[in-house]
């Protein structure tokens, strides 16, 4: 099996950058002093007299793990949003679309370089981690889901990068965009929930109605958050966590209501279903990036036969002009 010589290319270039290393310091440091100043709000380091409850020391594991979701989440447009706008500022893109290589191995080269920086980002945050596992209550399980996660959103908004690389010749625009597009999937489907639910409840108290003790019914209005890739993780962290169903404890809120039967039977497999649409999603954002690229190919291989055909007219109609004048 050949390698991808883009990946490789990408590989090569970032070993030898100083940026990189720089950046999975800064990354580890802060994980570092986050568990640190958490362990010691918590602990008090000999402040606070009595004992200390274990049970709360173990949520260092919970705040490493979303400050992780948000700085990935961050992280991944500034990697891969710049990765063919980048080489259109470069004025390197018709280089690589003349290689002998599929649009589909470019954007997966330029994602998988990107996916290996985020899991050495990831692989550094475990002794982090592990000094919830000091105090026992966590087991190693945990970090195998939370990797599992982790990578699945990072893989979902790397694609998007790459897709918002593919469609806007800025770098800067690329990332704006890209950050857009998250937000839509992590914040959006959580307003389209929540405006559903209020306009159902101003419809019940305009028509006179009263608010059910047990919150308002919106059906399968909050399966949308399943193409949330946030709650999933939420869900997944939660479960390992606590042995319950984060998602099931949403969806019994009062929030929410008597939500639909058939909706409640999957939250055990939420995360996992989740986990599985955020894939999806980012496999769809990698076709896209793949025929944009595609389309750019054939593009630029349309102009230049345009051109040979032009020139190609031009020096004939030059050589007509010659042989009438020599004839003449």
């Amino acid at each position: 099996m050949r390698a991808n010589p883009i990946l490789k290319k990408e590989l090569v270039l970032g070993a030898r950058s100083i940026r990189f290393p720089l950046a999975l310091l800064l990354y580890s440091g802060c994980l570092a002093a986050t568990a640190l100043v958490t362990l010691d709000g918590m602990t008090g380091f000999g402040r606070v007299s009595g004992g200390v409850e274990y049970e709360t020391l173990t949520s260092i594991f919970l705040v490493l793990a979303y400050m992780q979701l948000f700085m990935i989440c961050v992280i991944i447009p500034v990697l891969t949003a710049g990765s063919i706008a980048g080489e259109r500022e470069r004025q390197t893109l018709d280089i690589m679309l003349t290689a002998p290589i599929s649009p589909l191995s470019i954007v997966l080269g330029k994602l998988f370089s990107s996916m290996c920086n985020i899991f050495l980002f990831v692989v550094s945050s475990l002794p982090a981690m592990a000094i919830a596992f000091l105090y026992g209550g966590i087991r190693w399980e945990y970090l195998l889901i939370f990797m599992v996660s982790i990578m699945c959103i990072a893989f979902f908004s790397g694609a998007i990068g790459v897709w918002c690389s593919s469609v806007y010749k800025r770098t800067i625009v690329s990332v704006i965009m890209t950050i857009i597009v998250e937000l839509i999937f992590f914040l959006g489907t959580i307003l389209a929930v929540s405006a559903y639910y209020y306009v159902k409840y101003d419809r019940i108290l305009e028509a006179g109605g009263t608010i059910p003790n047990n919150g308002i019914n919106v059906g399968w209005v909050p399966a949308i958050l399943l193409f949330n890739p946030g709650i999933g993780f939420t869900d997944a962290i939660y479960t390992a966590y606590t042995g319950s169903s984060g998602a099931e404890m949403i969806l019994k809120s009062s929030f929410f209501g008597n939500a639909a039967s058939g909706l409640m039977k999957i939250c055990p497999w939420w995360s996992w279903i989740s986990m599985g649409i955020t894939i999806l999603l980012g496999i769809g954002f990698v076709l896209l990036a793949a025929g944009r690229i595609d389309s750019v190919r054939r593009r630029e291989k349309h102009m230049k036969m345009n051109n040979r055909k032009k020139q190609s007219r031009q020096k004939q109609s030059h050589d007509g002009q010659k042989y009438d004048m020599q004839n003449s």
